[in-house]
């Protein structure tokens, strides 16, 4: 497996810059609560489309992440900006009986191809460039991002899962 630093040279990923203008075009409640989930933990679109509301645990500030592809599955800590847009898109969100986190707009659980084709179409407005039009970007970034920030490899896998 080749080091993180050395896969940055080929992997697509957000800039800081590109990152906020992404998310400046995100004004839907549920959507800046999926993406930024997304980003913050390193998911794939299948895993964030995993989420149960009952794995989100707002007071002891905790979320719980299905991990797929042979990572770690785990419970984290949520993100104090993350854990403001989950609260209020959950208030928004009709209380039914589905359990999943993340529903679609026909009310059923979110699926992968809708994610892209959200992430595509903000990518879109945000005006970034075609080839990083895919929901894996943001998973790709917050590993770059952690690892600008002084964080060691093996904090950013950990993260990431």
């Amino acid at each position: 497996m080749k080091p993180l630093e050395e896969n940055l040279k080929t992997i697509k990923y957000l800039t800081q810059d590109e990152v906020a203008r992404l998310f400046a075009k995100i004004k839907d409640k549920r959507d800046r609560a999926l993406f930024s989930t997304i980003y913050k933990y390193g998911l794939r679109a299948s895993e964030v489309a995993l989420l149960k509301i009952e794995d989100v645990d707002l007071d002891r500030r905790r979320i719980r992440i299905y991990r797929l592809k042979g990572g770690v599955s785990g419970e984290y800590g949520i993100f104090s900006d993350t854990a403001r847009l989950l609260k209020a898109y959950l208030k928004e969100r009709e209380q039914d009986f589905h359990s999943e986190l993340f529903l679609s707009r026909k009310k059923n659980a979110i699926s992968r191809k809708t994610i892209d084709d959200l992430f595509r179409n903000y990518a879109r407005k945000a005006k970034l460039l075609a080839d990083k039009w895919h929901v894996h970007t943001l998973r790709h970034s917050i590993a770059v991002h952690m690892l600008d920030a002084g964080h060691t490899q093996a904090e950013v896998k950990d993260q990431l899962g």
